[in-house]
């Protein structure tokens, strides 16, 4: 017999889980309050005035460095240095979220998302524990925090694509697992999700909050995204809520490019500036194969058939979904991975698991306690040549009175 939870799409003050279970085709719906009691408590836990960040510490080709040492780690908040707790690595278990887009775009490669995900859960370490979520236009928790791993394997086979679907509510998954699943006191936690990284209909969350959600929070996040263009371009109009087009998520005329805490306009580098995966070299904009916008000494006039215009709206909102996602992986200390196929997505699997294994955990105890309610700003820094820092978050916000 197997259970899923489901979490509707309310306001943030009112989450509420449906408990689903199924007996020989009949559905008894069960509803109570969104999340019990704590897990059992990790053999590492922070205090409430302890600063925790993920680090990843990388030489100029991007590939991981596993033997920084305390000395060699420097802390400074707004500039002024601060006394490092702890410098861990692999030793400590990670609490690891897997999210698994389930909207109809995924319906072709459905079989593959299994295999592969199975293949990445039998790999995971077992002093691991895991929560697998997947989401359409609702959020559904197929398997709550557990170390059973074969449980969590088993669960993948039944995952099924909503062809009914509507919607696909990946704000709000992301934002919600961050808030209210990855809640323990344990400095090591990640969420890995399989996406194309467009939403559709989330209520509680836009963009620009999930992105600040997973920045204060201290969690790794690892998108992996996968190819719709093709997909949403048959559709015709691919997307109907949204009338204009998408905006260069890095033009500062954009209000939705400002960050609503300070009204500075936020800078992200390109995808690919800092990431240290292989970036293809590509037109401007690429296409789906198959069509060519016109032009004019190089310059693109825009779509002309109806069904340039879906593939080139198709391809403004991947490009959109691209950038939304190397943005969490940016803040967060993670990594973003394109994958056009199947394939791929079983070689990003492989590097994230890798990657797991050589993310540091930084803490430290400021020696100024605030309770101003702000943002403070903290750099970490090595003394090692040549290495490149890369940190979840530039800073915490401090508690209020």
């Amino acid at each position: 017999m197997k259970r899923m939870c489901v979490m509707n799409p309310v306001p943030k003050a009112s989450i509420i889980i449906v408990m689903r279970t199924t007996i020989v085709g009949l559905s008894l719906i069960f509803a109570f309050l969104a999340f019990g009691p704590a897990q059992t408590p990790p053999s590492i836990q922070v205090s409430s005035e302890e600063v925790v960040f993920h680090v990843r510490f990388t030489d100029r080709f991007g590939k991981a460095i596993s033997d920084i040492r305390p000395e060699e780690v420097k802390i400074y908040e707004e500039g002024k240095e601060q006394k490092l707790k702890r410098l861990f690595r692999s030793e400590e278990p990670f609490d690891v979220a897997l999210l698994l887009d389930v909207s109809p775009s995924t319906y072709d490669i459905q079989e593959g998302i299994r295999e592969r995900s199975i293949e990445f859960v039998s790999q995971m370490p077992e002093m691991n524990r895991m929560l697998l979520i997947s989401f359409d236009d609702r959020i559904y928790i197929d398997c709550d925090w557990t170390s059973d791993l074969p449980e969590v394997m088993d669960t993948i086979e039944g995952l099924q694509t909503n062809e009914k679907s509507s919607s696909t509510h990946l704000y709000e998954a992301i934002s919600l697992v961050a808030q209210k699943k990855l809640t323990r006191k344990t400095p090591r936690r990640a969420i890995i999700v399989y996406t194309d990284g467009i939403d559709h209909g989330s209520d509680g969350f836009s963009e620009k909050e999930s992105i600040e959600i997973i920045e204060e929070s201290g969690v790794v996040v690892y998108p992996i995204q996968y190819d719709s263009r093709a997909w949403y371009a048959r559709q015709g109009n691919p997307d109907p809520d949204h009338n204009d087009p998408y905006p260069d998520p890095n033009d500062p005329t954009d209000p939705r490019n400002r960050d609503p805490r300070t009204g500075r306009t936020r800078r992200y580098p390109q995808p690919g500036s800092r990431d240290p995966q292989p970036q293809p070299p590509q037109t401007s904009p690429p296409t789906v194969p198959g069509t060519t916008p016109p032009t004019i000494g190089g310059i693109i006039l825009g779509p002309t058939s109806e069904r340039d215009k879906s593939s080139y709206k198709a391809q403004m909102m991947y490009n959109h979904a691209k950038d939304y996602l190397f943005k969490l992986a940016y803040v967060s200390a993670g990594r973003h991975f394109e994958t056009p196929s199947i394939t791929a997505l079983g070689h990003a699997y492989s590097k994230i698991i890798d990657e797991l294994a050589h993310v540091y955990t930084v803490t430290y105890i400021p020696s100024e306690i605030k309770r101003d309610g702000q943002i403070h700003r903290v750099r970490i820094d090595v003394a090692r040549p040549d290495v490149a820092v890369l940190t979840t978050k530039g800073g915490y916000r401090a508690k209020a009175k």
